[in-house]
């Protein structure tokens, strides 16, 4: 039986700041509303991110996911989704995905 694991870790490359032009039919700006800040201009400014994974893939994100711009800065380890690369959750800096790779969930049901 063999399982994929749903998340990739990532590193934070760089969190950018975008201008886009303030028009409703637009879908660029997939993000989340906290992450645009409307101007007297007609422009709005949201976040993006670059992640770089384990798997060597950088990957640039419109969106943050289930994280707000404020909880991440570049060089923060994270958890990605594997086919949609959005951030899921911040994970702890000791956090070492080959020892992760090589834990056991469950007990052995074999005898030998």
């Amino acid at each position: 039986m063999s399982t994929q694991v749903p998340h990739l870790v990532a590193n934070i490359g760089e969190v950018l700041e975008l201008e886009e032009e303030n028009d409703e039919t637009k879908s660029f700006g997939m993000g989340p509303k906290e992450n645009k800040k409307k101007q007297g201009d007609g422009k709005e400014k949201t976040k993006a991110v670059v992640v770089k994974t384990s798997n060597r893939a950088t990957m640039f994100n419109p969106s943050f996911g289930m994280l707000t711009p404020e909880e991440v800065k570049p060089g923060d380890l994270v958890a990605v989704h594997k086919d949609t690369y959005l951030i899921i959750d911040k994970m702890p800096m000791d956090y070492d995905s080959r020892v992760k790779a090589m834990e056991v969930d469950e007990k052995p049901t074999e005898e030998y």
